[in-house]
């Protein structure tokens, strides 16, 4: 890959070179008072004919190679730094992350924040703890498992996995008059929440108790809206 990235930095910068001075040249012969300076050579080309014919370059030469070659490093640098590298990897997984690339560091690094829901083993039949807060930290081990996670003040609610009955849907005061059947309440399986609070601090958890794990990514801006408008908190005077 360095040796493709060479090659073409050397090519466009071989044919920004001859373009400049063919637009110079061509300047010259329209205008032949204005005094540019002698013609010079490209310097790519120059140092190619020296390699192959085994021959110093002119000291002119030698310097303007340098120049061109400080120039090409500052481009490419600039390049690679830059949003356009970045944006052109952006979708491709170079560390083989996997599903944590997909669903936390790739949105992390495009202005979302990974909200994770993290699910613990159920502890007395279908009931469990559950979290819900911002990814800081998850670690994988080599076949890309998830070693642990760490949530950053989330809250903390008991869960419940069983089947539940749906409230039937509610009709307008024109179908509750007309004759029919009444709709009865469908049974599903799914999950509910009970008793939330907040833990606090950094929770980090373990693989061993972690039963399932959702991500869902919020917008930073969303989430800097939501600030702005949340009141503060009245200061409690000392006693």
């Amino acid at each position: 890959m360095a040796a493709a990235v060479s090659i073409v930095v050397h090519l466009v910068a071989w044919a920004a070179i001859e373009g400049a001075l063919a637009f110079v040249t061509a300047l010259h012969d329209a205008y032949p008072v204005l005094d540019l300076g002698p013609k010079i050579e490209n310097p790519l080309t120059s140092f190619f004919a020296a390699v192959a014919g085994n021959k110093p370059m002119a000291f002119s030469g030698a310097v303007a190679l340098g120049m061109v070659l400080i120039t090409e490093m500052v481009a490419l640098v600039n390049f690679v730094l830059g949003e356009t590298f970045e944006l052109a990897f952006d979708e491709y997984d170079l560390n083989g992350q996997g599903w944590v690339f997909e669903h936390i560091t790739r949105p992390a690094e495009n202005g979302y924040t990974p909200v994770g829901h993290v699910f613990t083993a159920t502890m007395s039949g279908k009931y469990g703890i559950a979290y819900k807060g911002p990814i800081i930290d998850i670690r994988q081990g080599d076949k890309g498992e998830i070693l642990s996670i760490a949530l950053a003040r989330p809250e903390r609610f008991l869960y419940e996995l069983g089947t539940f009955d749906d409230d039937p849907p509610k009709k307008s005061w024109i179908e509750r008059l007309l004759p029919g059947d009444a709709e009865e309440a469908e049974p599903h399986s799914g999950v509910r929440h009970h008793e939330k609070d907040y833990a606090g601090g950094v929770v980090a958890l373990d693989a061993r108790v972690i039963n399932n794990i959702v991500v869902r990514s919020i917008a930073d801006e969303l989430l800097e809206q939501i600030d702005e408008e949340v009141p503060d908190e009245p200061e409690v005077p000392l006693a």
